[in-house]
């Protein structure tokens, strides 16, 4: 509850005197002399409005930062502009937009579980999908409500042929996707090694992954020059069978290609002796193959095997995610975290780093092509499936009109990968939505983002003293008695959190501190509800239906039907 405002300085006491020439008027000393009547009625008014103002104004002001649940803090002043639009201050109720030149900047989320990142997330993507926008939303659970409500929005704004689904938990109801078919050898090799551990601070493992970047530059070079398609089960095949090595090197057409395939291969060739009629040979030592390549290959094969297989392995995808991108689609990704974790986590690294090429392949257009509304990349819980290598999309995502939205629970997510990680997305992100946290560590980081402002403490001490002597023999009755006292009054200039670390830990659900550059608002943020919230038997999304096909001149490399003959020698 507000306390009482005392009555104090200047502007209070011209009030007060103001009431007293009132009272004086009324008083039978003046009575018939109707002007002194009349100004002390005046005087009397002047006086109540003065004290009455800043009085009424900060009862009805709903600003109120003292209490310590349901506080209202004030907001700064809106940005001009068109944007999407985030919620409410909490204190004038008055939207908040972020202007598109500050949006492609990237929006960061941060908050406990259940907060309101989700929440926020589909009302930013239902205000892009009736925009007329793209959307890539990877959502690290499977949720079918989400599910059924995407598919809702897409309905509802005439734009469900624009919608794909990518669902490894159910192939029946997903598109089709195989991120390794795109891109030239350097960008699929790429996209592959960031399915490998971080290798920074050890030589050793950093020698095997600059091995399997060579295997797979390599490889992947060669199959697209004997224009083969391939899926991860051909990859895993070829780097663990010598015999579909050495009939792969026969397919590849003469050229750069073909020598670099020949020259990596002669690493693992050791000479074998002829007998009888067979003449000596050099043989590929699939044992040697294995002890460098067997780990990526054990990557690739969880991307191969089950549902994740029925999904992936395919030579005419249904997903192209840079076609996806550039022509303003929505693409929602559901990763089964829970039930599948590993493989989940390395599909998550695999969207993100096929996004990174997307990104370049707009970055080549000219600006009037690229997207418009920037396209939405919301990777909601990115902490599950983070790592070092998405920095850089962050970096360079806001020349070709792309926004990330990251989602995460705490700072200490982004501090697993690495600091500077940390500290890259922190730079990067121009706004920043923090939720109610569940920890003092992310909610103190958190305040420290948000910045500090001078505050000014007034401070009033008092003290007092008494003291009494008399001499303990003495010719005459003298003694001596003192007392002292003391008022002090100082101001003193500080610097305090603009938004202490308590206020965010004390956030109700819905709510959050926004940070657009220097700018702070307290939001209460819209949920959007659909009829799916009230439908628990509504059917099964069945996805659209995209008929694809292999292009001309190019054909599958099929090595699935012949496995037998490579893996068990024939």
């Amino acid at each position: 509850m507000r306390k009482s405002k005392p009555l104090k300085g200047a502007r209070d006491a011209w009030g007060l005197m103001g009431l007293a020439a009132g009272a004086a008027a009324a008083t039978p000393w003046f009575a018939g002399d109707w002007r002194s009547v009349a100004a002390g009625g005046a005087a009397a008014l002047l006086g109540g409005l003065v004290l009455a103002h800043p009085r009424a104004r900060d009862r009805l002001d709903p600003v109120d930062p003292q209490a310590r649940e349901g506080f209202v803090l004030p907001s700064d002043a809106r940005y001009p502009g068109t944007g999407p639009l985030v919620g409410y201050t909490a204190d004038r109720g008055a939207p908040v937009r972020i202007p598109y030149a500050l949006f492609v900047r990237h929006l960061m989320l941060v908050g406990a579980s259940g907060v309101g990142k989700t929440t926020l997330g589909l009302w930013l993507i239902w205000q892009q999908i009736c925009q007329g926008g793209g959307v890539l939303f990877i959502d690290a659970k499977l949720d079918v409500d989400t599910l059924d409500t995407m598919a809702y929005f897409m309905r509802a704004i005439g734009r469900e042929n624009d919608f794909y689904v990518l669902n490894v938990n159910d192939p029946d109801h997903s598109h089709t996707y195989n991120p390794i078919l795109s891109g030239d050898a350097d960008e699929v090799a790429s996209r592959l090694l960031n399915l490998l551990p971080s290798s920074e601070n050890d030589p050793g493992a950093d020698h095997y992954r600059q091995s399997a970047n060579h295997a797979l530059t390599v490889i992947v070079g060669a199959l697209k020059a004997a224009r083969f398609r391939y899926h991860f089960t051909d990859l895993t095949i070829l780097l663990q069978s010598a015999d579909a090595m050495e009939w792969m090197l026969r397919q590849v057409p003469e050229g750069p290609e073909r020598m670099a395939l020949s020259v990596f291969l002669d690493k693992y060739r050791r000479r074998e002796r002829g007998g009888g009629d067979r003449p000596p040979r050099a043989a590929l030592d699939v044992n040697k193959m294995k002890d460098t390549l067997g780990g990526m290959a054990g990557r690739l094969a969880l991307f191969a095997q089950g549902k994740f297989g029925e999904v992936f392995n395919t030579y005419a995808p249904q997903i192209d995610l840079s076609s996806i991108v550039t022509n303003n689609k929505v693409i929602y990704v559901m990763l089964p975290t829970m039930a599948k974790d590993t493989a989940s986590i390395n599909l998550g690294k695999m969207i993100l780093s096929d996004l990174r090429t997307a990104t370049a392949r707009v970055q080549a257009m000219p600006k009037t092509k690229r997207p418009w509304p920037p396209y939405l990349v919301f990777a909601d819980e990115m902490g599950s499936y983070t790592m070092p290598g998405i920095a850089r999309l962050f970096e360079q995502a806001r020349s070709a009109n792309i926004a990330m939205i990251p989602a995460f629970q705490a700072f200490g997510n982004l501090r697993e990968v690495s600091r500077e990680f940390a500290d890259i997305l922190v730079q990067n992100t121009w706004s920043k939505a923090l939720f109610r946290f569940g920890s003092n560590d992310s909610a103190e980081a958190a305040a420290e983002i948000i910045g500090k402002i001078v505050r000014y403490r007034h401070s009033v001490s008092r003290s007092e003293s008494a003291s009494a002597s008399a001499q303990f023999i003495q010719a005459a009755p003298q003694s001596s008695e003192s007392a002292a006292g003391n008022l002090g009054e100082s101001w003193s200039e500080t610097e305090d959190y603009r938004v202490s670390p308590d206020k965010l830990a004390g956030l109700g659900m819905g709510q959050c501190v926004l940070t657009i550059g220097p700018r702070t608002y307290h939001l209460n943020i819209p949920r959007i509800t659909t009829p799916v919230d009230d439908d628990p038997e509504r059917p099964v999304f069945e996805p659209p239906a995209y008929p694809t096909r292999v292009p001309d001149g190019e054909r599958g490399i099929d090595l699935e039907s012949r496995v037998d003959e490579f893996l068990m020698g024939g």
